[in-house]
């Protein structure tokens, strides 16, 4: 386990292992939660770069058991926010069997770890909103007691994951909390998902650099979007004030149709591209629905509200994007 430089701790401030740190929720997290005070260990797999953050890393592979135990016996921490993952539905469709290893698996090693190692640490397991499935446009949002229905791999896996941290804490004693969060964006987000995939190729006419049409897929689908700034917030919040055991929606209450997203994006462009639907990126609506919001009144009542317009986030993104040249 290669560790980076040691940083010194502060004694007053909790001690945050946030496996999944280099990510793009992972640097948000940090940022926000340094603002706070904490002491942040940030996790992440063997090779992947070190961001620019003021953090303590540590190299670790989740799916080794002795490694992660290794891991919590060394760094003891208040708060574990676990959010490595394979969290592409392709990229899990692609590879199934290692979407499980990284999505149930870590969880599972890093549950025993806290078990020996750290058995007063709280776990934030960060799940998804995906794992209710698309709805009618009718349908109400979804609740936290509603069925789960995962209508893909990526989301199957990360309900069986929710419910092995559902035994730790009801069968095992551990102190853990669950959220689903629905899509968020904001700067930094990779282009692999639709509105910053949007983003970056508005950026890229703006420059010359393509053709000005701007490639898309179903446009018909409803998303709730967040900005990732809110989304940190609400997980520090549910560090330090959810119930034990219990599971929150992190959302807005509001869907974005992708129509409605690109039209506010070509908005934007100074250029105007032409939208095409490309067959490549088409994926066709399932039959039970397009729909996918949340109810946020759990977390509400906890006092989280967003701060960010989804407006505010697609102008931030298109900056940043335009930022990368």
């Amino acid at each position: 386990m290669l560790r980076s430089p040691a940083m010194r701790r502060h004694e007053s401030s909790p001690v945050a292992l946030v496996t999944g740190a280099a990510g793009f929720v992972g640097a948000w997290l940090v940022r926000h939660a340094q603002q706070l005070g904490w002491t942040i260990i940030g996790a992440r797999k063997p090779d992947t770069p070190w961001p620019s953050l003021d953090v303590e890393w540590v190299d670790v592979d989740l799916r080794d058991r002795a490694e992660t135990h290794a891991l919590l016996r060394a760094t003891r921490p208040r708060y574990v926010v676990h959010l490595a993952a394979v969290a592409f539905p392709r990229e899990a469709a692609q590879d199934p069997l290692e979407a499980l290893r990284l999505n149930y698996g870590a969880l599972d090693h890093l549950l025993g770890g806290i078990q020996l190692h750290a058995p007063d640490a709280r776990l934030l397991y960060v799940g998804t909103g995906e794992v209710y499935g698309p709805r009618p446009d009718t349908a109400p949002p979804s609740r936290e007691d509603d069925p789960l229905a995962p209508p893909n791999l990526y989301a199957a896996t990360k309900a069986a994951a929710e419910v092995r941290a559902t035994l730790a804490a009801e069968r095992e004693g551990l102190d853990v909390v669950r959220v689903r969060p629905f899509n968020h964006s904001g700067p930094g987000r990779p282009p692999s998902y639709a509105e910053s995939s949007f983003a970056q190729q508005i950026a890229q006419i703006e420059r010359g650099e393509r053709e000005p049409v701007l490639r898309v897929g179903n446009l018909d689908a409803v998303r709730d979007f967040s900005d990732v700034r809110d989304v940190v917030r609400a997980y520090t919040l549910l560090l330090e004030r959810g119930e034990p055991g219990a599971v929150y929606n992190v959302c807005s209450g509001r869907g974005w149709s992708i129509r409605e997203v690109v039209d506010h994006q070509v908005s934007r462009s100074k250029t105007k591209p032409r939208v095409e639907v490309d067959p490549a990126l088409y994926r066709p609506a399932p039959p039970e629905g397009s729909t996918l919001v949340g109810d946020p009144a759990r977390i509400s009542a906890l006092g989280w509200t967003p701060r960010y317009r989804f407006e505010e986030t697609l102008d931030d993104l298109l900056a940043d994007w335009r930022s990368r040249a």
